[in-house]
């Protein structure tokens, strides 16, 4: 990934009559990064690819791609290519000639066409089967031929639209690795749209979280995680325990804050939430909560509740605990070391937390 921007979004706006899809999106996306938008259907994120992709033109704004306007380009003379969400694969035609689609369009010679058409399937871990059926495919297969179809055309930016939802679990799981291995090696932008939050931040570089057709924030994976600019953002990405909480002081990069769970804890302000002078509302994750039958050792925080639900996960034990004055149960999260469950419904507990595990998450508005 360079620092050099190959999409410009200035002021973006696509109305539809008298609704609003997209709402002044401005974002630049940088030269071999591989940037999500993020975000529940109907928020906008699809408008906002297709805006980029030439298949929807913008009500207001601008698009730059590679230092040129976009607008009035047709989607067949940018330099993108896009991956549906359906694959689009052509069912009469093989491997071979569904990947040679877009080059036969171009008038290329046959041997530069399979030349090409090997090349691509190679990157996508497909060579030998271009006389393969398309109805001979798997599912991940199917996904592969798509990729490899957009990639022989040598985009400088690949477009994806929810390009793994047709996927199983299992499978889903080990094409995000492949598709991040590949847009590495290969080096040129991906632009992906999905709502799964682990599978934007499995790949990505960067996320840009939409919410009502607004980027409400953009960020690396972590920093969204540990740093998120408001309820709305904490609760997408992930799970939260939210508190309310009196400030009792401000310094310059901490607050002082008290809860009902706990009494003046000092906690690092968050850059990215607004800062007002009112109660805020903070966030702790349920993995960074301590869980224990005594009161434990080396918190800053503890506190006393009552399990009221246990969900086991296999790979962790979920565990909600009444606590006197919420009004809802607390999450904590514990990894599965020894394949067992320590607690059931009805045990009384103990909950500690580290300062470092609670997120400011500035004023608190109704939710």
């Amino acid at each position: 990934m360079t620092e050099t921007n190959i999409i410009e979004m200035t002021g973006v706006e696509k109305r539809f009559g008298t609704f609003t899809a997209v709402s002044d999106l401005s974002l630049s996306l940088r030269e071999g990064e591989f940037f999500s938008l993020l975000g529940p259907s109907g928020c906008g994120k699809t408008t906002a690819l297709r805006m980029i992709a030439g298949f929807q033109e913008p009500t207001d704004g601008r698009v730059t791609i590679d230092g040129q306007d976009m607008q009035g380009i047709a989607a067949n003379k940018r330099p993108t290519n896009m991956v549906f969400q359906s694959y689009a694969i052509f069912p009469h035609l093989d491997v071979g000639d569904n990947v040679a689609y877009g080059l036969r369009n171009r008038g290329l010679k046959k041997a530069e066409i399979e030349n090409r058409v090997s090349e691509a399937l190679e990157m996508v871990e497909l060579g030998g089967l271009q006389r393969r059926r398309a109805n001979e495919l798997s599912g991940g297969q199917r996904q592969r031929v798509a990729l490899a179809r957009a990639l022989v055309m040598r985009p400088k930016v690949l477009l994806l639209d929810e390009p793994l939802s047709a996927l199983d679990k299992k499978l889903r799981e080990q094409m995000q690795f492949e598709m991040r291995r590949l847009q590495r090696n290969l080096g040129i932008t991906f632009v992906m749209v999905t709502h799964d939050q682990y599978e934007a931040m499995t790949m990505s570089d960067r996320i840009g979280v939409m919410f009502d057709g607004k980027l409400v924030q953009v960020d690396s994976p972590e920093t969204l995680y540990a740093k998120p600019c408001n309820r709305e953002v904490a609760s997408f990405i992930g799970e939260m325990n939210f508190l309310p909480a009196q400030v009792s002081a401000r310094q310059e990069n901490s607050l002082t804050v008290t809860t009902t769970c706990f009494e003046n804890l000092k906690i690092e302000t968050n850059p990215n939430v607004r800062q007002g002078y009112g109660d805020i509302l903070v966030g702790i994750r349920p993995e960074q909560i301590e869980i224990a039958a005594k009161q434990p050792d080396g918190y800053d925080a503890t506190f006393r509740g009552d399990v009221v639900n246990v969900a086991f996960y296999g790979e962790n034990v979920h565990y909600h605990v009444r606590v006197e004055g919420l009004d809802r149960p607390v999450s904590a999260s514990v990894p599965n070391y020894f394949h067992m469950v320590d607690f059931r419904e009805g045990d009384s507990v103990w909950l500690g937390v580290q300062s470092a595990s609670v997120i400011d998450l500035g004023e608190n508005e109704p939710s």
